[in-house]
């Protein structure tokens, strides 16, 4: 007995203290179950952060409930701050709760969360305005800490960020002034982060204007979206963020652009939708490369400042998503007031889907080989229109901005319907679900392309179930590479797979196969296992003759099988590897 005590001492002192802390869930009460007190959600921190039990509490927001701030939260170096509530539904009392801020005219409001410590929100609306409607100016601020190894981490589920304006320190919902920020954003909805005054200003993640010496190791956004925004990223001067992605995110109405600056290092944007994405437009001072509505890349060298990294070991992949700009967007830039008397080189025009330098560091090839081998884009859909069932667009609004912005500068709301989120309506009323054939089916796995979670339920259900395997493909081919596929003449009438060639082969060979129709299509190569090995195509494809080519450097010599599925058809075939 003694022998068992004394083991259970000697554990207890030297496994983490986490391993044994008990997790208390404290549930907060909200304005109206108390009577209107303000602050009950600041007093609740504050309390764990005095008695040293931060770290150990999981502060619970009611359904439905509103949380007025009268100052700003902050978790400590070192420290951990959690706060959840359950998952909304489709009626008004399941709505997510609100933070708000005070009225009183005494509260300082520069942020909601000062974070120089990890913080984690789960189906939380941050409401970057007053109990009246007016926007504040704040932002959440991811501050440096000591801990430079590890740095900050910030992670989001099911959340809102909504009406946030210019932030106090110019930067945007969220502020990263750290050295390793490492944020991860899933089912989230950037709500109207738009500015009156600025067209350039309302962002997402953003550093500081005219900081230095901030980093952001990694930034993940899964089955997001952002709509009515200035920005989305911001990068600033010398600041970048290492590795970068989005996967089934939405992107509608930016007024600049969805990705500042051009300097990606790691950087995948795949299965996504972008509708009226820089929709200042170019004018004219770009000298025919204007900016894109999707993003771009320039070369290291015009950067104007010396990364870690060189053009040929960045890894940027654009998959499976689609761009467009809608006709009314479209007259409106040819015909309003200001483009009818302007000169034609200052007329607005739309924004190309990637610009021709982007392009070039896509598509650039010497003597049939990728110059940037692992700069790749497939399965683009530019100009389709997705015929979102109910858009977030004040139209009228945004028309407005535009023609202030293009001429007098003038202030002007263009948020579409903030009054819903004053007064916390639920469901909100738009409805961002893809109702155009083609691109319901365009992004990997035959899934509509954009957010999933938040305008196609049932879809993301299924989708979910895949996701593990969706992201080990996503990850391949951004580390990797896309093998090539070239559409050759001639229309096929069957479905066909050619032997390989040259076949033994070291380290490429080629494949040529043929789809009698439009569908989904898929080239996979296995090992004599049956284990995937490597996918070389898996998407939308017209009708065609095909030839790709299999560029087996990095896997081992031996017999293999490539597959090729069509619809409920497939053909296998054997290829040797022989190095």
């Amino acid at each position: 007995m003694k022998y068992f005590i004394g083991v259970a001492l000697f554990m207890a002192f030297v496994l983490p203290r986490s391993l044994y802390a008990v997790v208390d869930t404290v549930n907060v009460p909200d304005y109206f179950e108390t009577g209107g007190t303000e602050g009950t959600l600041n007093n609740a921190v504050t309390a764990a952060i005095n008695d040293g039990t931060l770290n150990n509490k999981v502060f619970k927001l009611k359904a439905y409930g509103l949380y007025v701030l009268t100052g700003e939260i902050t978790v400590p170096v070192g420290k951990k701050l959690t706060i959840v509530a359950n998952e909304p539904g489709s009626d008004q009392n399941s709505a997510p709760p609100q933070i708000a801020w005070s009225t009183s005219g005494t509260v300082t409001t520069t942020y909601n969360f000062n974070c120089f410590g990890d913080i984690s929100l789960k189906n939380i609306w941050l409401f970057y305005a007053t109990t009246s409607g007016n926007q504040t100016g704040t932002s959440l601020r991811i501050q440096d800490s000591p801990d430079t190894i590890n740095g900050q981490r910030a992670t989001f589920e099911g959340c809102l960020f909504d009406y946030s304006q210019i932030g106090a320190d110019a930067s945007g919902a969220i502020s990263v002034t750290a050295r390793h920020f490492r944020g991860t954003f899933t089912n989230c909805y950037f709500r109207n982060c738009s500015d009156r005054h600025f067209r350039y200003y309302g962002r997402a993640v953003s550093f500081p204007y005219q900081s230095t010496g901030w980093h952001t190791d990694s930034l993940k956004f899964v089955n997001c979206t952002f709509a009515n925004m200035g920005y989305v990223i911001m990068q600033e001067g010398s600041e970048y963020t290492d590795f970068l992605s989005f996967n089934h995110c939405t992107f509608i109405n930016t007024m600049m652009y969805v990705l500042e600056s051009p300097w990606w290092y790691w950087l995948s944007v795949t299965n996504s939708m972008f509708v009226n994405t820089f929709m200042f437009g170019d004018i004219g001072e770009n000298n025919g490369n204007p900016e894109p509505g999707m993003f771009r890349i320039d070369s290291v060298s015009n950067f104007g400042f010396s990364p870690p990294f060189t053009d040929a070991q960045r890894h940027i992949l654009l998959s499976h998503s689609a761009y467009v700009c809608e006709p009314w967007l479209v007259d409106w830039m040819a015909h309003n007031p200001y483009s009818d008397t302007a000169s034609t080189l200052m007329d607005p025009k739309p924004a190309p889907m990637l610009n021709q330098r982007t392009k070039m560091f896509f598509d650039t090839t010497v003597s049939g080989q990728k110059v940037w081998p692992f700069m790749n884009r497939q399965n683009l859909y530019d100009g389709v229109n997705p015929n979102l069932l109910l858009a977030p667009s004040d139209i009228p609004a945004i028309k407005r901005f535009l023609y202030f912005k293009w001429t007098n500068n003038a202030d002007t709301n263009w948020a579409f319907d903030p009054g819903a989120s004053l007064a916390q309506s639920w469901p909100l009323p738009e409805n961002a679900k893809i109702g155009n054939a083609t691109l319901r089916t365009a992004a990997m796995g035959g899934y509509p392309v954009g957010d999933l979670f938040h305008w196609d339920k049932t879809r993301y259900n299924s989708w979910k179930a895949q996701e593990a395997t969706e992201k080990t493909q996503i990850l391949y081919w951004l580390t990797n590479g896309i093998t090539g596929v070239v559409e050759r003449p001639g229309i096929p009438t069957e479905f066909a797979l050619s032997q390989n060639y040259p076949n033994p082969f070291n380290p490429t060979t080629k494949i040529d196969y043929s789809i009698p129709q439009a569908g989904h299509a898929s080239m996979k190569i296995y090992n004599l296992l049956g284990q995937e090995v490597a996918t070389l195509f898996d998407g939308e494809q017209k009708a065609g003759n095909y030839t790709v080519t299999f560029d087996a450097a990095k896997i081992a010599t031996g017999i293999y099988f490539y597959k090729l599925q069509y619809g409920e058809n497939s053909i296998t075939k054997k290829l040797v590897l022989m190095k």
